[in-house]
């Protein structure tokens, strides 16, 4: 069986414009977009999928975080005291952002993609994992735009988004990394094996300085820190399932591409921009060659004694 290549990319705000400038590189020197068979994009990462899927130029997509990430991240307005703010709504206006990804995909639904595309979201009224698929018939009429800001409705960030009567948020609370998902979707609908499967894993970031072992007090405010407690599980699940997908589909048949640091970049740092697209910048340059060898190969010549593990940094 020839080799089923999935490209992978995490949720993380705007520190998705790191995961969009890798591919753009890539893509400058390799086709991925002509070799990729299934794209998986979670909150941030289903902007960038959903735009791939469309065959939407990577460089685009890098200058959509450019143009449109400052206003994605608008305020709400809010009359009260600023320290009850986030205990009373969400931070920022989602019809802003609903206009932005509408302007960007238009008219088109799920089942317009040219490659086929699944964008995990979370169903609030079942307390359980929902997935949007181009492959199957369960929304064959559903707006990209609509899936996608359901994928990105980040809690205390954005308000819930209602699809089909389904309310719904943020895929990252339970899939931020969405590899694992989209392996188990190659095996359930695309017929492949485990043998025949090769995951591209974009990250945007590991953050490893987020809590202080001398902390006195663990509440949520002075302890646990309420948002950073939440980009803590984000990260955690995205490396967590880094490593389950290694051990069931093998090393050897995973790149996982991400940088490492101390400090958090909050995912609503917009001044954190050019920064995350120089990040990627230096990490495709140090790691070129590995990565076009790993995409160059085929799954069954692949040397079980080679591995591209961990962050590439």
């Amino acid at each position: 069986m020839s080799r089923f290549l999935i490209l992978s990319i995490d949720g993380g705000g705007i520190r998705g414009a790191f995961a969009a400038r890798m591919v753009e590189l890539i893509s400058r020197d390799y086709p991925l977009l002509q070799e990729v068979n299934l794209l998986a994009g979670t909150s941030t990462g289903s902007i960038i999928a959903s735009c791939l899927a469309l065959k939407f130029p990577p460089s685009r997509v890098v200058a959509l975080y450019r143009a449109s990430g400052k206003a994605i991240f608008t305020k709400n307005f809010f009359f009260g005291p600023r320290i009850l703010e986030k205990a009373l709504k969400s931070s920022y206006d989602k019809l802003r952002f609903k206009a932005i990804l509408r302007q960007v995909f238009g008219k088109a639904t799920l089942k317009d993609t040219d490659i086929p595309l699944c964008l995990p979201v979370t169903n609030l009224q079942k307390a359980g994992d929902q997935l949007f698929r181009s492959y199957t018939s369960d929304f064959p009429h559903l707006p990209l735009y609509e899936a996608v800001l359901a994928s990105c409705s980040a809690p205390t960030f954005f308000d819930p988004s209602v699809v089909d009567g389904m309310l719904l948020a943020d895929g990252g609370m339970w899939g931020n990394n969405p590899s694992l998902v989209a392996a188990g979707e190659a095996r359930r609908y695309f017929g492949q094996t485990l043998e025949s499967l090769k995951v591209l894993s974009i990250g945007t970031g590991h953050f490893t300085n987020g809590f202080d072992e001398n902390t006195r007090y663990w509440g949520l405010i002075s302890g646990w820190k309420i948002r950073n407690l939440t980009e803590f599980i984000s990260s955690v699940q995205s490396e967590g399932t880094n490593s389950l997908l290694e051990n069931i589909v093998g090393k050897e048949r995973m790149l996982r591409l991400n940088f490492s640091q101390n400090e958090l970049i909050r995912i609503d740092s917009f001044n954190e921009l050019e920064p995350l697209i120089a990040k990627a910048d230096v990490i495709y340059r140090k790691n070129r060659e590995r990565i076009l060898t790993f995409l160059s190969e085929d799954s069954s010549a692949v040397q079980h004694d080679r591995t591209f593990t961990g962050t590439a940094s």
